[in-house]
């Protein structure tokens, strides 16, 4: 696992970040999922398919990266939910077949425990002594949403169907599909109302492809003055920033970090301008007096390519 997939797993592991992702992302910001009552899940998927009478089973074993249980009050009601992030600093192109299978793990192993109490209780009914599911039991829905890091655009498929070849179109209603929920930070038109340093993270990574809105959104945006270690490791990690020293405070000022960016941008710039304009002198010297490229160097007090190689 490469140094990013580990800081991105450990920063929105976070139970207040974890928290506020998925209220941004499902309830507009509206704070529904309560941080204190999320309870981690341990990240190993195992379950076991049975075959036919006489063949082997087979156990299928896959790791996630976050999976939570939560508890959310809505008006008088109360739900359960199983909250799943996927991160990817790379685009992924088979990520619907992935998600997929792991959204299934998850409710085979609830089944798996309903099983296990029942055995534990005294055994089955006629009912569920199939399947050791009854028509009573429920399953706990799961919620898996794939958050990319990546400067390139998502372009791989987001559902099962948009791997296929050609379908025949009078089968294709019956083929089942599969969604994943994506989170493209770099292809956001808006960011969601985020209450924590999502909502600062996700907006400079938002721009990181373009030096000059970056410059403007911390320009306009105070908060990015006072940035947390963590999220700032983020920033200079996938935006290529230079963090500036710390604060007395102990955070990080942002704005400077790319204000450093856009000197070293105009001072590249005036660098090139003049290494152009040696250039055209050069031409010119060499066009107008016959002169080969060393006298026009030696004319123009340049270093030889000799020295500069």
């Amino acid at each position: 696992m490469g140094n990013k997939d580990v800081i991105t797993k450990s920063y929105m592991r976070n139970p207040e970040i974890f928290a506020d992702f998925f209220n941004g992302y499902i309830y507009n910001g509206e704070t529904k999922i309560d941080w204190k009552t999320l309870e981690e899940i341990d990240t190993a998927s195992l379950s076991v398919i049975p075959f036919a009478s006489g063949r082997k089973s087979k156990g299928i074993e896959k790791y996630r990266d976050i999976i939570k249980r939560t508890i959310i009050m809505r008006d008088s009601s109360c739900y359960y939910a199983i909250l799943g992030i996927e991160n990817q600093t790379d685009i992924h192109y088979a990520m619907p077949v992935r998600n997929m299978l792991y959204d299934a793990l998850s409710y085979a192993e609830q089944v798996d425990g309903v099983k296990k109490q029942k055995r534990i209780k005294g055994g089955f009914s006629d009912d569920d002594f199939l399947s050791g599911f009854s028509l009573e039991d429920k399953l706990t829905p799961v919620i898996t949403v794939t958050v990319y890091w990546g400067t390139k655009n998502w372009n791989a498929p987001t559902s099962i169907k948009q791997m296929f070849n050609a379908v025949d179109p009078q089968m294709e209603p019956f083929i089942n599909d599969y969604f994943i929920n994506l989170f493209s930070i770099i292809d956001l038109v808006n960011v969601p109302d985020f209450k924590t340093e999502l909502r600062q993270l996700f907006l400079l990574l938002n721009t990181r492809n373009d030096d000059v809105k970056m410059q403007e959104l911390v320009n306009t945006d105070n908060s990015f003055e006072h940035i947390s270690r963590k999220t700032a490791e983020l920033m200079r990690d996938f935006a290529s920033i230079k963090l500036p020293r710390k604060s007395k405070e102990g955070d990080y000022n942002m704005c400077k970090a790319i204000m450093e960016i856009e000197r070293k941008s105009k001072e590249q710039g005036l660098e090139q301008g003049k290494e152009l304009e040696r250039e055209k002198s050069i031409k010119e010297l060499m066009k107008n007096l016959n002169f080969t490229e060393e006298q026009a160097r030696a004319a123009l007090g340049l270093s030889s390519l000799a020295e500069q190689e």
